[in-house]
């Protein structure tokens, strides 16, 4: 396992495991405009999530988008690698 604690607020992503977003209010795909809402919202260091969604013009935040492999908004993170093995409880 490994944590990390970061300075600013950043988007934890699935990497390789990026299956798409959907709209949380209308259940549309996302993929054609999330990246340009993210590089909004990134520039102003994830402060203000909220954008209005072209797919159905509802006032949407992004950390509530639906991602189809979980995603997140976050300064700290908590990783587990080799996630087959059988017990993680820590003892």
């Amino acid at each position: 396992m490994k944590s990390s604690f970061e300075d600013e607020i950043r988007f934890y992503d699935p990497g390789e495991n990026w299956s798409g977003v959907e709209c949380s209010a209308c259940g549309a795909d996302a993929e054609e405009w999330w990246g340009e809402a993210m590089e909004t919202a990134s520039a102003d260091g994830f402060k203000d999530l909220n954008t209005v969604a072209p797919c159905c013009g509802a006032t949407v935040s992004l950390n509530d988008l639906r991602y189809i492999w979980p995603a997140a908004f976050g300064r700290f993170a908590l990783e587990a690698h080799n996630p087959g093995i059988g017990d993680t409880t820590w003892e």
